[in-house]
């Protein structure tokens, strides 16, 4: 074979490797909703989303794609009875389907996920504060685990230990290889983001059903003025 034939191959090789890197990009963006659709974590005024970035307009994501906190907020007018507090408890457990573990106290209740810390989560925590005529609540969940898990287990996985697949493509073409590894390494963080983004999405979705369900639990409780 000439070297004119092996330029022509390298040539085509480099051409069907930015072929598929445009369809990886094309997917990716589907899968990161960059057509606007609406978020999960776009809540109804009065309550408060910390750390969401997912999409809500005028918030720019993280570079790794969505925020490792989620957190829900809303303040009640009114003290919600504490002797009622073991009932959110229960409410609690029926949505997450699991017992969790809970802490009543005279004017609060916590209840948590019995999540391994080392598991991917979730790792919900749900606040319920009674004082001064005002009923707190807060819901939360951290995603750093779930990310740790794909950043460093999938990413890592397909980035260092699949580094050989761009490399040996290229052996003919030496001066190509660095930007064959930089383009291999680049769709491999972009599909990771796009995974975890999506998994960070319907995490939300699940805080915000739960979140939900105890404003309406707690205002329906509330003495009436």
């Amino acid at each position: 074979m000439s070297y004119r034939d092996d330029r022509d191959a390298d040539r085509a090789r480099i051409e069907a490797l930015e072929a598929e890197l445009v369809t990886a990009h094309r997917k990716i963006e589907e899968l990161e909703g960059r057509r606007r659709q609406p978020t999960a974590m776009t809540i109804a005024a009065g309550r408060a989303l910390v750390g969401a970035g997912t999409g809500v307009a005028g918030v720019k994501p993280p570079w790794y794609g969505a925020p490792l906190r989620l957190e829900l907020a809303h303040t009640f007018a009114g003290e919600f009875p504490r002797d009622e507090l073991e009932t959110l408890i229960d409410l609690i457990r029926g949505i997450t389907r699991e017992p969790g573990r809970a802490e009543i106290l005279k004017s609060s209740m916590t209840w948590s996920a019995g999540t391994n810390p080392r598991a991917t989560g979730p790792f919900t925590v749900v606040t319920v504060s009674i004082r001064d005529g005002r009923t707190a609540l807060l819901v939360t969940d951290s995603l750093g685990q779930l990310a740790g898990g794909l950043y460093g287990g999938l990413g890592g996985g397909l980035g260092a230990g699949a580094i050989m697949v761009p490399i040996m493509a290229f052996l003919s073409m030496p001066a190509m290889i660095p930007v064959a590894v930089g383009t291999w390494l680049g769709g491999v963080f972009l599909g990771t983001r796009a995974i975890f983004k999506r998994a960070a999405r319907r995490r939300a979705e699940g805080l915000e059903q739960l979140f939900t369900a105890l404003v309406a639990e707690i205002s329906a409780k509330l003495p009436t003025p």
